[in-house]
């Protein structure tokens, strides 16, 4: 089974076996020097205790002499000399005491040899005492056995001296043995040298072989895909080598995918993308030329770009492209250039220069619309400037904090102030409020940033404006404010209309109808009066003839005294003058009164009234809601057939009370709907002339019901009928402390 490694692992082998080989030769090339020290040590030991057991024996013989020639000289020389070859015996012996070490015989030997030198050193030294104090002679020696004792000691001696060093002669005779031992480390380091050698050779094979080919392989690889050859086969293995060509062909396969990709992006691109050499000529050129300019990129290969630009364009073109050169950054600029055909078209221009290719890369986007776009928003942007300065109407634009920021020629008009003064101001400096408010402090700008912005935001606002030069007099204004961010900034634009003039006119209006209503209801009524006296026979029985028109006369008198009066009631509730009672009623005796007021209308029409009981309370004006019901009641009746119901209900819905009146009328369109609560509108023209009223009804019934701040509304479906309501707040009920407070008052 082949290895499959990594080259961290034949890293790790290279490095290991010579690592392995080199311990095991140190270890027994170690052992080796260990063992050759040893037997030097050994044979120097060896010489060293012969030499100390040759010295002893010796000593003993020159003691010997020394004893006889001191017997028979009786000289002091001979004496010391005795003496200090005494003394050196001792320590021979320690010497060869510490020469024996820890050998079990040689010690055993050892202590033989102390024993008969202790021996010999007393026989001595008492015959050398004996002959020093002439106690004994050389005759008397000899006749006591001292010589002969001495003698055979000294052979004893000599007998256990050579059984010390018979083992240590034979090692110091062994010549050879340390040169032997040199021999062999020699000999070793030599063959380990050898086979470290051949490691060395077959690693280097090993890597050359795993290695070395297989990068050429991958540098062959890299020329190939330089020039655009088919790469080599992967080399095998597992290592990183192989996990490198692995990559290599996989980023050479996505290299030619992102080149297809490129290439097919350059063919299909829109832009024109394209190269321009040192000598400003097309050098490469997409396909989108041809829908650029109408030329293919045959027709523009080797040509200069500048032949495509405009005359007039031409140079700026030529100051932008020497920019470009210049500049290590990508760099646009826009020219005109031909077409085939030779019209225009406005060109953006996206180049970068690269000093190595020598070549000016570029990107050619067509903005021909975007520059007609441009135009058109110019134009449009100058037609907007001329329309808002010339309109009559004031236009401010403020920030939410109510600061101006942007003014028209009419709001420099209406305020009598110029732009400049206008912007940076706050908007209640134009306002009458701003006499009484303190407009630097931030507590009396919000507040009336509160209410201005109640008032006219997404509606129309009325407020009392003031001319900021003269004697600063006050004059109505219409204010509508719209919301818009610019920029992600919220902004609001006001509308000023002065509508001093149209205040005016209305006050006129006003007093007008008040006058006019005033001077013709007084005289109307005494008429009224007359027809009413002449028709019940008062002043004589009328012929029938006679009595017809006085009664003709009669009803259009009412009709026109009824319009009069709805005409003062629309002027009062504009004005806000509509006089209201306010009290705590039920709702039962509103309806009862509104019954008994149309009860004989709704018989002359052949209707039935279906009245609703009720105990619920409100805080109202009972005339007033006996007024909005009858009128409701009166409608209700004229335009259901005979024989119908006219049915009235009452729901109770929280804090609120709503009061319905049911026909079963010819119904409304959908889209008169919003028109029945304005003023002089009616479902059909013909209505006034067939049923009667002015069409102010219903406009008088929304301002008394919205008086009492609730709403009218209408529900119909054309041909099934019409529900006319309207809701008001009703009396809450006390709490328990209410109660309480009220049972103690």
């Amino acid at each position: 089974m082949k290895l499959q490694l990594k080259l961290s692992h034949k890293g790790i082998i290279l490095v290991t076996v010579p690592l392995v080989f080199a311990t095991v030769f140190l270890l027994i090339l170690t052992l080796l020097l260990n063992q050759a020290e040893k037997e030097i040590q050994a044979q120097i030991r060896a010489k060293a205790l012969v030499t100390e057991a040759g010295e002893l024996q010796k000593s003993f013989y020159d003691a010997g002499v020394a004893m006889a020639g001191y017997s028979i000289t009786k000289s002091p020389l001979f004496a010391d000399r005795f003496d200090n070859i005494l003394k050196q015996i001792p320590k021979i012996l320690d010497s060869l005491n510490s020469l024996v070490g820890d050998n079990p015989k040689q010690q055993q030997i050892l202590a033989e040899l102390k024993s008969i030198a202790n021996s010999a050193l007393k026989i001595l030294s008492e015959a050398k005492t004996a002959l020093a104090t002439d106690e004994i002679d050389i005759a008397q020696m000899k006749s006591r056995n001292v010589y002969q004792q001495a003698r055979a000691l000294t052979d004893k001696l000599k007998v256990t001296i050579n059984d010390l060093t018979a083992d240590e002669e034979q090692l110091v005779n062994k010549k050879n043995s340390p040169i032997d031992s040199k021999l062999q480390v020699k000999i070793f380091l030599a063959i380990g040298f050898l086979i470290n050698i051949i490691i060395a050779v077959l690693l280097a094979l090993f890597f050359s072989k795993g290695i070395g080919k297989r990068i050429e392989i991958l540098t062959d690889n890299s020329i190939r895909l330089a020039r655009g050859q088919e790469l080599n086969a992967l080399v095998s293995g597992n290592d990183e080598i192989a996990q490198l060509d692995k990559v290599f062909h996989a980023m050479a396969v996505n290299l030619q995918e992102a080149m297809e990709k490129e290439r097919a992006i350059v063919e299909n691109a829109a832009d024109v993308i394209c190269s321009i050499n040192s000598e400003g000529k097309f050098s490469a050129i997409s396909p989108a030329c041809k829908e650029l300019w109408g030329y293919s990129p045959d027709e523009l290969l080797g040509r200069k770009f500048v032949d495509l630009v405009c005359n007039d364009d031409l140079p700026e073109t030529i100051k932008s492209a020497r920019q470009v050169r210049q500049s290590k950054v990508t760099t646009a600029f826009e020219n005109r250039t031909l077409k085939k055909d030779g019209s225009l078209v406005t060109v953006l221009w996206s180049a970068y220069w690269s000093e190595r290719e020598r070549s000016m890369f570029c990107v050619a986007h067509d903005i021909t619309q975007r520059k007609l776009a441009e135009e058109a928003i110019k134009a449009s942007e100058e037609r907007i400037r001329t329309i808002i300065e010339n309109m009559m109407v004031g236009l401010l634009i403020i920030t939410p904090s109510g600061i101006i920021e942007a003014v028209n020629p009419s709001s420099e008009r209406i305020f009598g102030v110029t732009a400049k003064e206008l912007v940076g101001k706050h908007i209640l400096a134009l306002f009458s409020e701003s006499r009484f408010m303190d407009y630097s402090k931030d507590y009396d700008r919000n507040q009336f940033l509160e209410t201005f912005f109640t008032k006219s935001l997404n509606r129309v606002g009325e407020f009392d404006a003031i001319k900021l030069i003269g004697n600063d007099e006050d004059f109505p204004v219409e204010i509508s404010l719209t919301e818009f961010n610019v920029g992600g900034s919220l902004k609001f634009m006001a509308n000023i209309l002065d509508v001093s003039e149209r205040k005016e006119l209305e006050k006129m209006k006003k007093e007008f109808v008040a006058t006019v209503s005033h001077e013709l209801r007084t005289p109307l009524t005494s008429i009224r009066g007359s027809l009413t006296l002449l028709s019940v026979g008062a002043l004589g029985v009328l012929p029938e003839g006679v009595k017809k028109v006085v009664s003709i006369a009669e009803r259009n008198t009412i009709r026109l005294i009824g319009l009069i009066n709805d005409i003062l009631d629309i002027e009062k509730l504009e004005a806000g003058k509509l006089d209201m009672v306010m009290d705590d009623l039920a709702l039962s005796n509103v309806i009862e009164r509104s019954q008994e007021s149309v009860k004989s209308f709704a018989e002359q029409h052949g209707v039935n009234l279906i009245m609703a009981q009720t105990d619920i309370k409100v805080h109202a004006d009972g005339d007033r809601l006996v007024q909005v019901l009858v009128n409701l009641l009166s409608n209700a009746c004229k335009f259901s057939p005979k024989g119908g119901n006219v049915r009235v209900d009452v729901i109770d819905i929280p804090n609120w009370v709503e009061v319905r009146v049911i026909d079963q009328g010819r119904g409304i369109p959908e889209k008169f709907k919003n028109l029945l609560f304005q003023k002089f509108q009616q479902v059909e023209a013909s209505d006034s002339r067939k049923k009667g009223g002015t069409g102010l009804g219903l406009v008088i019934c929304k301002g008394i019901i919205e008086q009492h701040g609730g709403i009218i509304g209408v529900d119909s479906v054309e041909g099934q009928g019409s529900t006319f309501y309207f809701r008001i707040p009703k009396i809450k009920e006390p709490t328990e402390i209410n109660k309480v407070i009220l049972k103690q008052a």
